[in-house]
C-alpha cells in the first residue's frame, strides 16, 4: 500500500483568496453595527440639544414682548419648553430678571423657576461667577430677561454620549419696556 501524503505549498495557501470576503465581513460586522448605532446616538443628541436650544430662545423672546407676566404666564412657559421638546419628565425652567448698576453691580429683581426649584439669587450670580460666564456687559440701569431650561436627555443605544441634562441659558433684552415685572413677585433673596 502505498500512501501519499498530500503536498503542502505555502506558497499555494498564501495565493488562495477563496473565503476572504466572507471573513473580512464577520471581522468588521461588529464595528459595521457599532458605527450605525453610534451615529444614530449621537445625531439624536444634537438633534434634541439644538431643538432645545431654539426652545429657550423662543420662550427668552415671547418674555421680552411682554410688560408684565405673573407666575402662571411662566409656568405656561414650561408648557411650551414639554410641547416643543416632546417630553415631561424633568423638564423646568427658570425665568429672571437681571439689573445692572454701576454701584451694586449685576442684582436679580425678580426670579420664577418651575417644578419647585430653587429661585436665581444675587448671591449665586456672583458664586457661580454667572457675571462672567453668561451675563452680557450692560449700560448702568440696564435690565435682561434670563432663561434658563433644563431637558434631560436619555441616549437611545450606549456609545458613550452618556445621559444627561441639556441646560440651556439665554440672554434677552425686553422690547418694549425697560424692565419687565413679575406681578406676583416674591424676593429671591440676596
Amino acid at each position: 500500500m502505498n500512501m501519499r501524503m498530500p503536498k503542502f505549498s505555502l506558497k499555494k495557501f498564501r495565493e488562495d483568496h477563496k473565503g476572504s470576503v466572507s471573513i473580512e465581513f464577520i471581522l468588521i460586522l461588529p464595528l459595521l453595527g457599532w458605527w450605525y448605532a453610534a451615529s444614530f446616538a449621537f445625531f439624536d443628541g444634537f438633534k434634541d440639544y439644538n431643538v432645545t436650544v431654539k426652545t429657550a430662545t423662543v420662550i427668552g423672546d415671547i418674555v421680552s414682548r411682554q410688560i408684565e407676566v405673573d407666575n402662571d404666564f411662566l409656568d405656561g412657559m414650561e408648557t411650551i419648553l414639554e410641547y416643543m421638546t416632546n417630553t415631561s419628565d424633568g423638564v423646568w425652567s427658570r425665568v429672571s430678571s437681571v439689573k445692572y448698576t454701576d454701584v451694586d453691580g449685576y442684582s436679580v429683581e425678580w426670579s420664577h423657576a418651575t417644578s419647585s426649584h430653587d429661585l436665581l439669587t444675587t448671591a449665586n450670580i456672583y458664586l457661580y461667577d454667572w457675571d462672567e460666564l453668561w451675563l452680557p456687559n450692560m449700560a448702568n440701569g440696564e435690565t435682561i430677561i434670563l432663561v434658563e431650561t433644563y431637558v434631560p436627555y436619555a441616549q437611545a443605544f450606549n456609545v458613550g454620549l452618556g445621559d444627561r441634562t441639556w441646560r440651556n441659558i439665554v440672554v434677552t433684552r425686553p422690547r418694549f419696556t425697560s424692565q419687565i415685572t413679575n406681578t406676583d413677585f416674591t424676593s429671591p433673596g440676596s
